[in-house]
């Protein structure tokens, strides 16, 4: 046990709330949503919103439906939703998770940050994704990190030192999730190599972003989340975990919302951007994220394309195979949250849990397209 005397002289040197969440740091990071606080709200279209439409029926066959449960049970999820043809076709919770539980999201919440990119240039805010953030970041304006654009950091090719590390205090990443000044760490992060160059993912690049679309909009990162995206999607209330009271969003990370929810995110990419009758996010907006990276083939607009095996070395191993389905695209949260969306059999999955034992993205979407929708009309 550290003795008072060392806890008195870590004040002196460690931001105090920084120090004491990592003291506290929850074993279940993704469901323990009581812990995270300050947090501000994001408000849905309702407390309770309208339920998603039920299948009367499913085609999954006995088989595979007992397979991708028993394989999401044994990763240790906490959640796992189908939707097809826009019907709710299976829905399983598991350690006493319910529908109505908030969860963590972790990094899906980048994707929802680049859907607001899009939404932000179509409303004037931004003029185009080759904009330098030093037009934005004034800090930056006559600083060599101020040429970056947008797209470098929405592509994940800013050059911004990438410092990672979960086991000191010090590294940037424990700094930026834990710590008390969230934009006073991203803006001090230095250039490291040239941007353009190489494709890394950096968790920095994300929080960047936000504060860009702070300042061209001149809200508030969740009240744009609410009114362009969670509203309109006909959500539930969620919320996002602040570096201090009244302070900054964690826009790479900590926006927390129900299974469900998610769902209708993936519902909505599904659709080109559109819920119901209304165009929430321009189609031609996410076709453009929809595209390969120039330096990463399985990386867009800050979402995932490609099923990552050991044929695309560039980023972690997470599937021992391809997708069944070309066309495949997914949200990607640390511990493997998931939405999967497949276009070509109007299909939307979502994975919610704790770190899994031995995580593999071909297991569910493949078991659903080779074993079921291979067979049935769709």
């Amino acid at each position: 046990m550290m003795g008072l005397a060392a806890v008195g002289l870590l004040n002196f040197t460690v931001d105090w709330r920084l120090f004491l969440r990592s003291l506290s740091y929850p074993k279940n990071p993704v469901t323990a949503a009581d812990w995270y606080w300050p947090r501000q709200a994001v408000a849905g279209s309702s407390s309770k919103p309208n339920p998603l439409p039920l299948a009367t029926s499913t085609e999954i066959p006995p088989d595979v439906q007992k397979q991708i449960l028993e394989f999401a049970e044994a990763q240790n999820s906490v959640a796992l939703l189908v939707m097809h043809r826009d019907q709710l076709v299976l829905e399983r919770y598991w350690q006493g998770q319910r529908p109505e539980n908030r969860v963590n999201s972790m990094s899906m919440v980048k994707t929802l940050l680049a859907l607001l990119i899009g939404i932000a240039i179509e409303e004037g805010h931004i003029q185009s994704v080759d904009e330098p953030v030093g037009n934005y970041l004034t800090l930056w304006a006559d600083d060599p990190r101020g040429r970056l654009t947008l797209a470098d950091l929405l592509y994940m090719q800013s050059g911004l030192r990438n410092d990672d590390r979960t086991d000191t205090l010090n590294s940037d990443l424990v700094q930026l999730y834990g710590g008390s000044n969230v934009r006073q760490t991203a803006l001090s992060i230095p250039l490291a190599s040239s941007p353009g160059q190489t494709f890394e993912y950096n968790n920095v690049n994300s929080q960047l972003l936000g504060l860009v679309l702070e300042e061209a909009t001149g809200e508030r990162f969740g009240h744009y989340l609410s009114s362009r995206l969670w509203q309109p999607l006909g959500a539930a209330d969620g919320f996002l975990w602040l570096d201090r009271p009244s302070g900054q969003a964690k826009s790479f990370c900590c926006f927390f919302a129900t299974a469900q929810d998610w769902l209708r995110v993936g519902q909505m990419l599904l659709h080109q951007g559109r819920v119901g009758s209304q165009q929430i996010v321009p189609a031609d907006w996410l076709a453009q994220m929809l595209k390969e990276s120039p330096l990463e083939p399985t990386f867009g607009l800050h979402i995932w394309l490609k099923a990552r095996t050991k044929d695309y070395p560039a980023v972690n191993l997470a599937a021992s195979a391809p997708f069944a389905a070309a066309d495949t695209f997914y949200l990607d949260g640390r511990h493997h949250q998931r939405v999967y969306v497949i276009p070509s059999y109007d299909l939307v999955i979502v994975r919610i849990g704790e770190e899994p034992p031995a995580w593999d993205d071909a297991v569910i979407p493949n078991a659903l397209v080779e074993g079921w929708l291979n067979m049935a009309p769709h």
